[in-house]
């Protein structure tokens, strides 16, 4: 008997470093933007040819509420990084029991953010990644639902 994923925004596992997130912000909280494997068409003298272009890693942005006690302890593996260079791996399983793993990352621009409007507007840490991995197949093997109760 096959099992259906249902989607739930509450069940997102996110580690940093090492690091589990939460107080994620409202609606999307999670982009993934991947770079390369893009297809253009060109039309030259010998006819019509297609381009394609290869993975180049990618962006990773996390919206975390102000209130998020993972703000602080993301500011620290950003000023570990700056202090001793090194790449980190960030790992994610979605609501819908996708696991990716993102490897070769670093932290991109510095969280902006606004404040005194009338509703909290998310800080955006931004992660660029070298290597982008993404399986649904794995996680829906695994008992229990989301990763053997890695979610409580």
């Amino acid at each position: 008997m096959s099992r259906v994923n249902l989607y739930g925004q509450n069940q997102h596992v996110v580690l940093v470093n090492g690091v589990p997130l939460n107080g994620f912000a409202e609606g999307d909280f999670l982009q993934v933007k991947l770079d390369g494997n893009a297809a253009v068409r060109t039309h030259g003298g010998d006819g019509p040819s297609m381009n394609l272009s290869s993975a180049q890693g990618g962006q990773l942005t996390i919206g975390l509420l102000p209130t998020s006690p993972s703000i602080g302890p993301l500011y620290a593996v950003r000023d570990s990084q700056a202090n001793t260079p090194r790449l980190f791996s960030v790992q994610v399983v979605s609501g819908v029991e996708e696991i990716m793993m993102f490897t070769g990352c670093a932290f991109g621009d510095t969280p902006q953010f606004q404040t005194g409007g009338p509703t909290m507007q998310p800080r955006q840490f931004v992660i660029e990644f070298l290597v982008a991995n993404m399986d649904s197949s794995v996680a829906s093997k695994l008992g229990g639902g989301i990763l053997g109760g890695l979610i409580g």
